[in-house]
């Protein structure tokens, strides 16, 4: 999904560097074969994801919403040598195709893929845990990114990047009286909680649906 005026996205991705075969094959398998294909990263933001990447060298990231994978793959270009992106993903019936992704981009050895809700395992797998991650991406249920960023932001660490998808939620958040619903409440109140938080910076950048980007 993108807000963005097709003319000028167009003219950003004819300007950025061509994303790969394997992350065109995702994108295109999920068109056409997935449920709701829609809820896959927009293509520039894949794009903007994998240079995050790739400037951080992050050795650990987390992602909470998998999807079918592809910004998993965007998000794993700049892995270190040993690093490993952990994601969670809610939706079982998807488990075989994501893992399937995730053989094309032999990213395998580099991925720990938990099936269930994200709260809880947020709550039980890394209960007490110092910070671990150099990058966490959050793209799942709306509503609940509250309590996604309550969990996360302490297991990021200093110097980490918390990125948020769809803070526009399809511009909805840019109207005046916008039809009330828990996925724009979700979104209200994780802006808010987020302007609470002690980062260095954070910013929202204008692509795809709107990215949140903020710098621990």
């Amino acid at each position: 999904m993108s807000t963005l005026n097709d003319a000028l996205e167009k003219f950003c991705m004819e300007n950025s560097t061509p994303l790969n075969d394997v992350l065109h094959e995702v994108y295109r398998d999920t068109w056409v074969n997935v449920m709701y294909p829609q809820m896959i990263t927009n293509e520039l933001q894949a794009r903007f994801l994998s240079m995050i990447s790739l400037m951080l060298k992050p050795q650990q990231i987390l992602e909470i919403g998998t999807f079918t994978g592809y910004a998993s793959i965007c998000l794993s270009s700049g892995l270190s040598d040993d690093g490993k992106i952990v994601t969670i993903e809610k939706n079982a019936e998807l488990e075989t195709r994501i893992r399937k992704n995730f053989e094309r981009a032999s990213l395998s050895n580099k991925t720990e893929l938990l099936i269930g809700d994200a709260t809880e395992i947020l709550q039980e797998k890394f209960k007490d845990q110092k910070p671990l991650f150099d990058i966490i991406y959050i793209d799942a249920d709306k509503e609940n990114y509250p309590v996604y960023l309550k969990y996360a932001f302490p297991l990021l660490k200093p110097g980490g990047v918390i990125l948020a998808d769809n803070v526009f939620w399809g511009g909805k958040m840019l109207e005046e009286n916008p039809k009330p619903g828990k996925e724009l409440l979700g979104v209200k109140t994780f802006l808010s909680d987020a302007a609470a938080l002690p980062w260095q910076s954070r910013t929202i950048v204008p692509v795809g649906d709107g990215l949140f980007f903020g710098i621990k």
